[in-house]
């Protein structure tokens, strides 16, 4: 049976003409810079910049509509989620689902509830900021394997000097990610043929019907990527996989003279970024400050 969120899309794109090693490097930084970033704001922008390629790759729109669902649900989720337990002060509730003073702080157990249960503002913006750093390098990752043949990622983690094996266990780790995806959508549509309604309005909307549907999916999908892991480890093993220490190469890919001008500045832009980062983390715990910096601080504090 053919599986189009499996198959990748050879699409005429400016994003499919772009080396693979190019595609790399941006995930790469995009990776470094989630991790880096921590001003909301600045996410925002770099997932917009991750959606914009998104469209201009013309990839299709049951694809994007799967981008758009896993990525509403990831943030909703987080956000929900974390406005709700955010512990740190100072915080500004929103909305108390269970009032304060209700609860008398010396009841065992439930005590620590005299203060209430509240969705708290800062609680949505730390669930955003956490949220963004996940979808952001998820979200241009599946990109890249649902424009890529598998053969050419191999190739182009090769080229960027990973040995065979590691790059062969992270092209079948990452091609893992859209197969599980349509596994999960596989026991999905077997509930839905069974009546169950796994994402319910109001149950999307108040995170249980989420869990409900995660529990009653986890079974049936680890077991069958256990299943393909294992047809996939006989097979590379009846194919003398390891039997050498270099491989031969079918096709030959070159970067162009576009490939290494944008891999520069997105290296160059990251590697700024981090070092505007430093620099403002020296500052704040008093290890290194130079008044000719005062830009990079502010700069940084304000917009990073």
């Amino acid at each position: 049976m053919r599986n189009e969120f499996v198959e990748p899309e050879v699409t005429e794109s400016i994003f499919s003409y772009l080396d693979i090693r190019t595609k790399m490097i941006i995930l790469l930084c995009l990776a470094i810079l989630g991790m880096i970033l921590s001003d909301w704001k600045a996410l925002l922008i770099a997932f917009l910049c991750v959606w914009s390629i998104v469209f201009i790759s013309k990839i299709s729109w049951k694809k994007v509509k799967v981008l758009i669902i896993l990525n509403l649900l990831t943030i909703w989720g987080i956000m929900w989620l974390q406005s709700i337990f955010f512990d740190e002060y100072p915080r500004t509730p929103l909305l108390y689902i269970l009032s304060p003073n209700i609860v008398d702080p010396s009841t065992p157990v439930i005590g620590n509830l005299w203060e209430g249960i509240a969705i708290y503002y800062e609680g949505f913006i730390y669930g955003m900021t956490q949220s963004l750093r996940m979808v952001i390098p998820m979200t241009f990752g599946m990109l890249i394997f649902w424009t890529e043949e598998p053969i050419g990622i191999l190739m182009g983690l090769n080229k960027l000097k990973l040995p065979y094996t590691i790059s062969f266990m992270v092209m079948t780790c990452l091609r893992f990610i859209p197969i599980t995806f349509s596994e999960m959508k596989v026991t999905i549509n077997s509930q839905k043929l069974r009546k169950y309604k796994p994402f319910d309005l109001k149950g999307t909307i108040f995170i249980y019907g989420i869990y409900k549907t995660i529990v009653q999916t986890l079974v049936p999908l680890f077991s069958n990527c256990i299943r393909k892991s294992m047809n996939m480890a006989r097979s590379a093993d009846s194919r003398a996989f390891r039997a050498y220490n270099e491989r031969t190469e079918l096709r030959k890919i070159e970067m162009k003279s576009w490939d290494w001008l944008l891999s520069s500045i997105v290296v160059l832009l990251t590697i700024v970024i981090g070092i505007f980062k430093l620099f403002t983390y020296w500052y704040n715990v008093g290890i290194y400050s130079n008044s000719s910096f005062l830009f990079i601080y502010w700069f940084t504090n304000k917009y990073l």
